[in-house]
């Protein structure tokens, strides 16, 4: 009678440990999708910024097109991101840093 009950208390023993096996690995999977949700939702927010970003500058340059203001343009971004000057013109450097 002594060897039912010790298998009987081996079967509840491992029946509680795989419960709690099965219970341990639903939580690591539960937090490790929130971390991968919180990351994607952080991903969304930077790519819907980018593109509001990028329509801003899609429709400053449409309205460029539109108005014909091309040459003006050109020229100013030659001027302020690439230093190009004019021929003949003197540029002038504030080395103050002011």
């Amino acid at each position: 009678m002594a060897k039912k009950q010790t298998s009987g208390t081996r079967s509840r023993l491992l029946l509680r440990i795989g419960v709690f096996a099965l219970i341990g690995y639903l939580a690591v999977t539960l937090v490790v999708s929130q971390v991968d949700i919180m990351v994607k939702r952080q991903q969304l927010s930077t790519l819907q910024l980018s593109i509001q970003r990028q329509a801003q500058q899609n429709t400053e340059l449409q309205r460029l097109i539109a108005s014909g203001d091309e040459k003006a343009y050109i020229e100013r971004i030659a001027r302020d991101r690439l230093g190009f000057a004019a021929p003949g013109e003197r540029v002038f450097i504030d080395i103050s840093g002011k």
